[in-house]
């Protein structure tokens, strides 16, 4: 039976505020610990498998009806939650959280391959529903490497922001890469970029490091650059793509009423490849608490920036390797002083992100490595490589393995 509606009175208003903060904190611990306690990065049966997983709604003012659709939301959320622990190194969840939120687990269905409620009920006031779950993990990962998430820090793209901007169309134009910059407070639309760009996975350069470095060339204190002058111009600061554009806000009423409107593009320095083109306009409501403080130039460049993001992405993400785990089967150890020896190398390859495990039986040793680069390179480099007391030879058996033979030294 639904409970009776009721008057909110202020301990009731303070429960749900409190409910609502320890959910948040109960995520994001859960998350973390699937995070922690398991590898960052899992073969495809540890994923693949059933996922159960539970989710709370407060009763409260709402019937039992919206509660269990509620916990039932929550529950099927924290199932991908649990995958992403599985997927993902946790510093890297915890950096990224909110793109996970709103890129991710914001329709947590679209990874919902099926699911069953085993238990459901109310508990001290909490409609609780539990289920266990089967995602689409090929899905998942896909959207994952499109985000960037799977990109290494040193894979990153650094990015320089040159965008001009003004708060009136009959004013001169503002960029904060000028010498002699009138300050960053007064370029807010360029801040608030660089904010959003690093929260999507991007490297956003320090404009101290620009101003310092500008060129003393009148041609690179133009307001307005062109794609060859903003590639040239980043590619001097050690940028990979350039950010170019311009933004404007007009008023068109009284007490901060107006429009912001902008247009960007991403140049990639190496080979001047236009990468993205995006364009916007806002509204600015004279209501808004901060019509006269930002112009709207923050809600533009939310509007803006994952499109942005997404093309500037696009061709780093297509030539990463997602990292996978593999095995390297070693055939006719002598002794544990062989493993070390191939273990140093190991170690060094730039291919190799992590080893996890070594093991010998017999003169049987193997090693379970997660690999970043290719797998064709690591098998090239062992391919008769002198370890001082032996050579070796590799073959490639399956996609994940490699099996190694210890021979003797010529």
């Amino acid at each position: 039976m639904a409970p009776p509606n009721q008057v909110n009175s202020p301990s009731r208003v303070m429960m749900k505020d409190s409910l609502s903060k320890i959910s948040w904190v109960v995520v994001v611990s859960c998350l973390l610990l699937n995070a922690l306690c398991f590898p960052a990065l899992a073969q495809e049966k540890e994923i693949d498998r059933p996922l159960v997983a539970s989710g709370t709604s407060p009763m409260l003012e709402r019937d039992s009806a919206d509660a269990r659709k509620l916990a039932l939301e929550e529950a099927l959320r924290a199932a991908v939650e649990q995958s992403l622990g599985w997927l993902l190194p946790a510093q890297r969840i915890v950096r990224y959280y909110p793109l996970l939120l709103n890129r991710i687990l914001k329709e947590p269905m679209s990874y919902i391959q099926d699911y069953q409620i085993i238990h459901e009920g109310v508990i001290f006031g909490l409609y609780r529903v539990t289920v266990q779950t089967t995602l689409y993990t090929e899905g998942l990962t896909r959207d994952l490497s499109r985000l960037g998430l799977f990109l290494a820090a040193s894979e990153r793209p650094r990015v320089t922001i040159l965008v001009a901007e003004r708060t009136d169309a009959e004013e001169q134009w503002r960029w904060w890469w000028q010498l002699e910059s009138d300050g960053r407070e007064q370029v807010l639309f360029s801040q608030t970029l660089a904010d959003l760009l690093s929260a999507h996975g991007l490297v956003p350069l320090d404009p101290k490091l620009i101003q310092e470095r500008l060129p003393e060339d009148q041609s690179f204190q133009e307001p307005l650059l062109g794609d060859a002058q903003g590639a040239a111009l980043a590619g001097a600061f050690g940028g990979d793509v350039a950010v170019l554009g311009q933004v404007t806000y007009r008023p068109t009423g009284t007490e901060g009423a107006g429009m912001v409107s902008g247009s960007l593009r991403a140049v990639r320095v190496a080979s001047g490849d236009m990468l993205a083109r995006v364009s916007g306009t806002v509204q600015v409501q004279p209501s808004s608490e901060h019509a006269g403080t930002d112009y709207g130039f923050a809600a533009l460049a939310e509007r803006l920036t994952p499109h942005l993001v997404d093309g500037v992405l696009a061709p780093y993400v297509a030539v990463s390797q997602v990292p996978k785990e593999i095995s390297v089967l070693v055939e006719g150890v002598r002794s544990y002083g062989d493993l070390l020896l191939i273990k140093e190398y190991l170690q060094a390859a730039t291919e190799v992100k992590e080893i996890r495990q070594i093991k010998l039986k017999g003169d049987l040793g193997s090693f379970a490595l997660v690999l970043s680069g290719n797998l064709d390179d690591l098998e090239k480099g062992l391919e008769g490589h002198d370890f001082g007391n032996f050579l070796t030879s590799a073959e490639l058996t399956t996609e994940n393995l490699i099996t190694l033979t210890i021979l003797s030294k010529r």
